[in-house]
């Protein structure tokens, strides 16, 4: 059996919407999988190869036993060739798209159903960004939330597994994505550890009402403006943690729709509907007036998700 699953970048977040929308990128991880009679292997090509484990540490791996328990073992030997274009630790959905590829490798060696709903629970095991995961699966721009699948369970303390619900709409092509890139990874787990416990009522209205402009502008299809994008819950806290965030997130040009920190960063995200080029290297030499060297790239939006396909 020869069949590839392809699964694409994504930038969540989007300023005010914390942990609960996502836009997916046309930047792909790529698994190409074979299987043998024996035996396992994992090889890598792309970006940041020196961020990736080829052993079974690797999140597209532990994805693909968690769907399917028996690959990998004797009575079922693999060989995965893993091409991957996502920059690793910089906020660009790299370990959402992994979880998803590996998921549905699994689910299609053990010949269960590709189920959404079943493959976004599976997910939150490894990866606990609702938004990610469901941009990477669904494409487009997506609302996401978890929920108990017992609230009652939830209530009192008990175990219970988690749902997502989901609501997505394509992206217009008239929006062009400028990924701005320092050289500085920031991992998730530091830029989590920055945010304080608790938030006031002015900073958590604030972040509603603009999340609220967000959703209704991408459902409604009208146009963005930069102050949509405004945020208190994260960015302020995360930005000072690479020089020139902060000042990039102030950038403004006429031809901007919105900019944010892609995830929890490091990577900057610009929206636009124009000037794309001439909007990168103005943020690129923002980062580099503060002492970070970095790069841009010019991206879309994958309205189309995760896609699997068969090699012959």
């Amino acid at each position: 059996m020869k069949f590839q699953v392809q699964v694409p970048a994504s930038t969540a977040n989007l300023g005010p919407a914390f942990d609960c929308a996502a836009i997916a990128l046309n930047l792909h991880l790529r698994v190409s999988v074979e299987t043998r009679p024996q035996g396992f292997e994992i090889s890598y090509r792309g970006i940041h190869k020196d961020r990736i484990s080829i052993s079974d540490q690797n999140l597209v791996v532990k994805a693909i036993k968690l769907a399917s328990p028996s690959a990998g073992s004797p009575s079922l030997g693999l060989h995965l060739d893993v091409e991957n274009e996502i920059p690793v630790g910089v906020g660009l959905g790299s370990s959402a798209a992994a979880v998803i590829a590996g998921l549905l490798i699994g689910r299609h060696l053990s010949g269960a159903a590709s189920n959404p709903e079943e493959i976004l629970r599976e997910a939150l095991q490894l990866e606990n960004h609702p938004d990610n995961i469901s941009a990477a699966l669904h494409g487009g721009m997506v609302v996401a939330a978890t929920y108990a699948d017992d609230e009652s369970a939830s209530k009192h303390g008990r175990n219970s597994t988690r749902q997502v619900r989901v609501l997505r709409t394509e992206v217009s092509p008239d929006l062009q994505f400028i990924a701005v890139t320092p050289d500085v990874p920031l991992p998730t787990e530091q830029s989590r550890h920055v945010l304080p416990d608790r938030y006031s009522r002015p900073d958590f209205v604030a972040n509603l009402q603009n999340t609220a402009l967000i959703s209704a502008a991408f459902f409604s299809g009208q146009r963005l403006s930069p102050e949509f994008f405004g945020d208190r819950l994260h960015q302020p806290y995360r930005a000072p943690l690479v020089p020139g965030i902060e000042a990039c997130l102030k950038f403004r040009h006429a031809d901007l729709a919105g900019i944010f920190l892609s995830g929890a960063g490091s990577s900057v995200m610009a929206v636009a509907y124009a000037s794309t080029r001439q909007i990168g290297e103005s943020l690129v030499e923002i980062f580099r007036t503060h002492g970070t060297q970095g790069s841009f790239s010019i991206l879309r939006a994958d309205n189309t998700g995760a896609q699997l396909r068969s090699l012959g």
